[in-house]
């Protein structure tokens, strides 16, 4: 089937809108129609050459649900109708990782900036019969992709399939950096520098724990206001002021226990380091250009101060266990998530979604392939 995908060729260059060829499901793989695609940085940082792909053309798009449509042999646990999410990191079941529940940490996760699909080969080609990859083995920036079925959660059919697609990426990477990666818990102090669709989530998480202090910083002045609407209790303009005297100040000189770094780690980790208290936490969930290579802390200033910098991808827990958990939270009124689209685009003006993104004009675009 011919399926209109919007394609990654260049870097620099914005996403071209085409059709793509796409085969049917092979064993193991679903037939999955698109409704709702989050317009997460990710996609950008390759869109810049900041993250690195194996190939092009390639399908861009990984926080993504929709509709199955059909099965390929052996699929089991899925049915044709089943309102799905899609997860950019598959759960092969067999890795080591995967059998201790740890899916986000699945062996396969080094290959979603290949290009192919699990078994190695490809289901798309271009008008010029050249294999077209899928980033993240999903490809969600398009009408249909076919995927693994290591790469689907099922979901409550009555959940509507724009807020579905947040739990794919966005809302869990943000709630569990704070629930999973740095356990915050009751009375707790949180930093959160970069509040957009990552970090609002963090402020989301912190609440939801039970954080009493939690500190949002940003050179946009309408993120500061988003993030208060999710539960920041004090807002930092990031741009005019001293992060770290800033920090001290509402934290009457001791810092924080928890900072999350939710954009540009070069620029920004060490102010957050330097906020927070001894022994505390700092969660790095933002992605560097692939030619950063080191951290800018003094390693003097790592040992004495006892603190400790981590990583955190997909909120350092499974999806498997995650997204329904989230889903559960959201009918209980524990977390939002309609809050969090200011936007919906149609596939043809994703580049312009792209662009309200790099702007600070949105929280969360949602492309909606049939709109």
């Amino acid at each position: 089937m011919r399926v209109r995908s919007a394609v990654f060729h260049r870097p620099g260059d914005p996403l071209s809108i085409e059709d793509v060829e796409l085969d049917p499901p092979q064993a193991g793989e679903v037939l999955v129609r698109i409704e709702a695609v989050g317009l997460c940085r990710t996609d950008w940082h390759v869109m810049q050459g900041e993250r690195r792909v194996a190939m092009s053309p390639m399908v861009l798009g990984h926080e993504g649900a929709g509709v199955v449509e059909a099965l390929g042999p052996g699929v089991t646990g899925i049915e044709v109708g089943d309102h799905v999410v899609l997860t950019f990191i598959p759960g092969c079941g067999e890795c080591r990782w995967c059998r201790q529940g740890r899916e986000h940490l699945c062996a396969l996760g080094p290959r979603i900036t290949q290009g192919p699909q699990v078994d190695g080969s490809y289901r798309r080609k271009d008008a010029a019969g050249r294999d077209v990859g899928a980033f993240c083995m999903i490809g969600a920036f398009a009408q249909y992709t076919v995927v693994h079925q290591a790469s689907v959660v099922v979901v409550d059919r009555d959940l509507p399939l724009d807020l579905a697609s947040l739990v794919a990426c966005g809302v869990p990477a943000g709630i569990g950096a704070a629930r999973h990666r740095a356990r915050v818990k009751a009375g707790d102090s949180v930093l959160v520098v970069g509040v957009g669709g990552d970090g609002v989530n963090v402020v989301q998480g912190a609440k939801l724990a039970g954080a009493t202090t939690i500190i949002a910083a940003d050179l946009v002045a309408r993120k500061l206001e988003w993030a208060v609407g999710f539960g920041a209790t004090h807002t930092i303009d990031n741009g005019s002021s001293d992060l770290v005297a800033a920090v001290h100040a509402i934290t009457d000189g001791v810092g924080v226990d928890h900072a999350f770094v939710c954009i540009d780690p070069p620029r920004t980790l060490l102010p957050a380091f330097r906020a927070t208290a001894k022994a505390g936490n700092v969660v790095v969930t933002a992605l560097t250009p692939a030619d950063e290579s080191s951290m800018p802390v003094p390693p003097l200033e790592l040992v004495t101060s006892q603190k400790a910098i981590m990583g955190s991808v997909y909120g350092f827990a499974s999806p498997r266990v995650q997204i329904p958990e989230l889903v559960a939270l959201y009918r209980k009124g524990a977390i939002r998530l309609a809050e969090l689209v200011t936007r919906r685009y149609p596939l043809d003006a994703i580049n312009d979604g792209y662009a309200d993104l790099v702007a600070g004009r949105n929280l969360r675009g949602v492309v909606l392939p049939f709109a």
